[in-house]
Order: C-alpha cells, then sequence, then structure tokens
C-alpha cells in the first residue's frame, strides 16, 4: 500500500518534468566573464587597431551612416585585426572605443569628437571597399592607416560650380514632382543655386548652422513672394521646393533609424538637431512673410486643403513627376559628390520611389502609407545596389527618400501659423512628421527584409551572384570570414601616441618616456604631416579630438541624413 502511494505521489512530478522537456534559451551575457582575452597583443598594437575603427567610425558618422552601421563596422574591422572584444560607442557628438588585454589589466580607450559633417559619398564608398579588404585578410593596420590618410586628405571628387549645380537640378526636379509650372522650376532652380553660393560664404565665416537655414528660407521665401506678385502664381510650390532642399541636409530619417535599432541617445540627439534646424528655416519664412504683410502685400495660399499631397491620376503627369523624382536623385548625388557608379542607380531609386508613391495614391492609400511602402522598396532596392555596384546602401537611401520629404506639409502649417489658424498648422505639421517617420521606418523594414540578400544566402542571393556581405550593414557582422592580419606581437613595445585621445593611466616616468620615444619616431610620414598642417593652422587644447569644424549645409554642397 505504501508502494502505491509512492508511485501515484511520483507521477505528477514525472508528468511535469516530462512537460517541461525540450529547448531552452541560452542565459544572457550579462554580467558574465570575458571570454577572451588579449594578453598576446602589444598595448601599441591595440592602440593602433583602435584609432583605426575611431577613425573609420568618424567618417561614417560625418557622412550620414546609422549608428547601427558605424558600430558594427567597427568592430567588424577590430575583429578582422583579432582584437574580439572591442566596446563601441557614439553618442552622436562623440566615438568612444575601448579594449582590455586581460582581467587584470587596465583598458585601453579612445575617445574622438565628431564635428565636421561634410557629405563626401565618394570617399563613403571609398571606406567601404577598405573594409571590404580589411575584413577579407591581409591589410595591415599600417596599410589600414595610410589608405585612411589618402582618402581622408584627398579633395572633393567634383569641383564646387558642378556641386552647385547639381543642387539647382535637384531643386528643379522636386519642383517637377510638386507639379510646378515652368516659371517655378526655373526660379528654384536659380534660388537653390543663390542659396547654396550664399551659405558657402557664411559658412566661412562659422557662421551657426541655425542662421545659414534660416537664411536659405528667406530667400526662398523672398523670390517666391516677388515671383507671386509679378506673376500672379501661388509661391507655395517654390517655398516647398526650398524648404525641402534644406531639409535634405538634416538628420531625421537618420533619427528614425538610430530609435528603431535600439540607439535612442544618437536618435535623441539627431531629432533635437533635426527640431532646432527645421525652427531655423521657420524663422526665415515668418520673417519675409510677415515683412510682406507690412509692405503691403498679403500672400494667399488655401491651407485648409486635408490632403497636403495631390496625386496625379494623368499620364503626362505622372511622367513629369516620376521624371521629377529621377532628376532629383541623380543631381542629389551629383550634388554630395557620390561616384559616377552610383549615379545611375540613384535616379533609378528616386524615379521608382516616386512611382510607387502614385501608384499606391491611386488605388486608395494615404500619402503616409504610400511613403512607408515605397520606402520599404527604396530599402530593398539599396540593399540590391549594394551587394551588385559595392557601393554603400545609404547612398541609394538618400537619393531614393529625399525628394518625398514633406516639404509641402511643412510651408502649409508654417504659413496657417502665420495666419493665427492653429489647428490647420498643427494638422499639417502632424502629417509631414508622420510622413518623416513612415520614410524612416520603411528603410529600416526594407533593410531588414533583405537580409537573405546581404548574406548571400537562398537561391534569390544565388540567383543575383551575391558574394557575401557588403561592407557597410547592420547586425550581419557573423557572417564575415575574418583572418590574422598580421604576426602576433608579443614583446611589451612601448605605447605609441594615437590620433585619439587616450584615457588610459599612465605613470609620470612612463609619460617622459613616452615623449621622448615619440619625438624620435615620429609616426609614419603622411600622418606626420598631415597633424602637423593641422596643429599649424589651428591650435587644439586635446590633439587628435576632432576637427574643429562647423556642419556643412546645402551652401556648402553636403546633404548628409
Amino acid at each position: 500500500m505504501p508502494e502505491n502511494r509512492r508511485r501515484t505521489s511520483l507521477s505528477p512530478r514525472r508528468g511535469l518534468r516530462i512537460t517541461l522537456r525540450g529547448p531552452r534559451d541560452p542565459a544572457s551575457t550579462a554580467g558574465q566573464r570575458r571570454r577572451r582575452t588579449h594578453a598576446e597583443l602589444s598595448d601599441r598594437y591595440i592602440r593602433q587597431v583602435l584609432d583605426l575603427t575611431i577613425r573609420l567610425g568618424e567618417v561614417m558618422l560625418s557622412s550620414g551612416s546609422g549608428t547601427a552601421d558605424v558600430v558594427a563596422t567597427a568592430q567588424d574591422v577590430a575583429q578582422a585585426f583579432r582584437l574580439t572584444d572591442c566596446v563601441v560607442d557614439i553618442t552622436f557628438t562623440t566615438i568612444i572605443v575601448s579594449a582590455q588585454t586581460s582581467p587584470d589589466s587596465d583598458p585601453v580607450t579612445l575617445v574622438r569628437a565628431v564635428r565636421n559633417r561634410a557629405t563626401d559619398y565618394t570617399r563613403l564608398s571609398e571606406l567601404d571597399d577598405l573594409v571590404r579588404r580589411i575584413t577579407a585578410g591581409g591589410v595591415t593596420p599600417d596599410e589600414a592607416h595610410q589608405a585612411m590618410d589618402e582618402l581622408t586628405q584627398r579633395p572633393h571628387r567634383y569641383p564646387r560650380w558642378l556641386a552647385t549645380l547639381g543642387w539647382a537640378g535637384f531643386a528643379l526636379g522636386v519642383a517637377m514632382l510638386l507639379g510646378g509650372g515652368w516659371i517655378t522650376c526655373g526660379l528654384a532652380a536659380a534660388t537653390t543655386a543663390a542659396i547654396d553660393r550664399v551659405g558657402r560664404v557664411l559658412n566661412r565665416v562659422k557662421l551657426p548652422f541655425f542662421f545659414l537655414q534660416a537664411s536659405g528660407a528667406a530667400i526662398a521665401t523672398a523670390v517666391a513672394v516677388v515671383a507671386s506678385r509679378i506673376t500672379g502664381q501661388s509661391p507655395e510650390t517654390l517655398i516647398a521646393t526650398g524648404i525641402v532642399v534644406l531639409l535634405s541636409g538634416l538628420t531625421l530619417v537618420a533619427a528614425v533609424q538610430d530609435a528603431l535599432t535600439g540607439y535612442m541617445v544618437t536618435a535623441t540627439a539627431r531629432l533635437g538637431d533635426v527640431i532646432f534646424m527645421t525652427a531655423g528655416i521657420v524663422v526665415g519664412i515668418v520673417i519675409v512673410l510677415e515683412l510682406s504683410t507690412l509692405v503691403g502685400y498679403r500672400v494667399a495660399v488655401d491651407v485648409g486643403t486635408p490632403t497636403p499631397y495631390r496625386t496625379p491620376d494623368q499620364p503626362l503627369p505622372i511622367a513629369v513627376a516620376v521624371f521629377g523624382a529621377a532628376l532629383a536623385g541623380l543631381s542629389l548625388m551629383v550634388a554630395c559628390y557620390a561616384p559616377l557608379r552610383s549615379v545611375p542607380a540613384a535616379a533609378i531609386a528616386s524615379g521608382l520611389a516616386q512611382l510607387l508613391v502614385i501608384g499606391f495614391g491611386l488605388i486608395g492609400f494615404g500619402q503616409v502609407v504610400s511613403s512607408g511602402l515605397a520606402a520599404v522598396a527604396v530599402g530593398l532596392a539599396a540593399t540590391l545596389v549594394s551587394v551588385r555596384r559595392r557601393a554603400p546602401a545609404v547612398v541609394v537611401v538618400m537619393a531614393g527618400i529625399t525628394p518625398l520629404l514633406p516639404g509641402l506639409s511643412v510651408f502649409r502649417a508654417v504659413f496657417a501659423s502665420v495666419e493665427s489658424r492653429v489647428d490647420d498648422g498643427l494638422g499639417q505639421m502632424l502629417a509631414a512628421t508622420a510622413i518623416a517617420l513612415a520614410l524612416g521606418a520603411g528603410v529600416v523594414m526594407g533593410e531588414f527584409l533583405s537580409s537573405p540578400l546581404r548574406l548571400g544566402a537562398g537561391w534569390l542571393g544565388r540567383r543575383l551572384r551575391v558574394d557575401g556581405t557588403p561592407g557597410l550593414r547592420r547586425g550581419v557582422g557573423i557572417a564575415v570570414t575574418l583572418r590574422a592580419t598580421e604576426p602576433v606581437t608579443t614583446a611589451d613595445e612601448p605605447l605609441a601616441v594615437a590620433g585619439s585621445l587616450p584615457l588610459v593611466p599612465v605613470e609620470p616616468d612612463a609619460v617622459d618616456e613616452l615623449v621622448a620615444q615619440t619625438q624620435l619616431r615620429p609616426p609614419q610620414g603622411s600622418r606626420s604631416e598631415r597633424d602637423s598642417r593641422d596643429e599649424d593652422d589651428e591650435p587644439r587644447v586635446l590633439p587628435g579630438v576632432g576637427d574643429q569644424g562647423g556642419p556643412d549645409v546645402p551652401g556648402s554642397g553636403a546633404a548628409g541624413s
């Protein structure tokens, strides 16, 4: 009898154990000990690799790349040089990289400030090629540093007048996309060229970016008001075109991408930058509209229309809008110094995005949903171009979505506020925000859906002859095959002064020895000459922290996003 009771009491336990059988998720890595050490690597070698990764990250971040892409690329480069436990942290204007040789040693940490945000997509493409060569193996840290020296010191691909012509062509395409007449399109191109030249002059005197935005918006609004007085046409399209041109230099889509990928600090910083710089556009528009009212000319614009964009439904307007979008994407790449091999793909992506927006609009979708779906297609196309043309995906992304920025909604919101129609203005501003969020979210979704293309996996990857990851990507670094690129250095070599600020505690005697050795053995020629030129041009309190330069704007030929 007791045995029967015992068997009966054990049956529920057996059933519970059987029920709970099966695979289980692994434990989180939070709080675990370091799994790998770099005791065989010297501090000089680690500092050299970290300096390379932080320089790569600075170029990417200054060109408008997302934080997730910068972190993934920096970690892949460090892993390629056998630095498998590298920590990368980014706070919008600062990059921090750190590594620890062993649990008992002090970490080696470098800090670099990112202040000069000049977009050059040719430089970004060359950086992408360098990252591919590094992750494939066979490139030493010295060779990588020399390649970075040549890459960062090379001037822009196109002359300044061609960049200005690119901005004019971008404005012409946007005006065509918005349905403007030939007079409006011509004025938009000429006005944008003037804004670019004025912006270059103001940027030389280090005028804050807020006032650059305000001056550009004021020029566009003044030309629109005068043209409206002479020709009788509505200034709506002309001002909206100027707003899109000025918004192209902001990081709204990058802010959405950072938020969706978990980098909330940089997302918040980018969003604050967008809001503040958009306020500069608003100030410039408001000042000119108020002045026009004071001189006796009142601009008449219907801001009560619920739809901020009228979808064309006839073949000719559709063709004009698609051609305008393609022209805008092509011209934007010229203005941003993109390589020639990326320009046709950018034009196709822009035209395709606009065609999809029109198609979804004719089906019955609103502009927010249509813009989001078109952005998904742009993200997919950007990945395809990146793996076939070996170009960064951000080039095609910016060309595809920039013409879709809600410049018309922003203008109507500002105009309604000036006319004391707060409800209409708030509605238009919410519509503009929703469109921008849809663009950013759609691009991120398209990039994630294209992960099989990035990894070269599946039948689609085989049909497209995808060989591997394109280099600048998000969250797919585990697919990279890494090989050692330099023999192991076991000797305790003296610390070398890197191009970034070291935060490793050093004894006073070691500092004196370090300075003496550095004076006897300067770094490589090109880097030493560059540092000497920088010191002659402008004194620095912290050497190597970052270039002291203001952000570039459409007036300086930059359009980072």
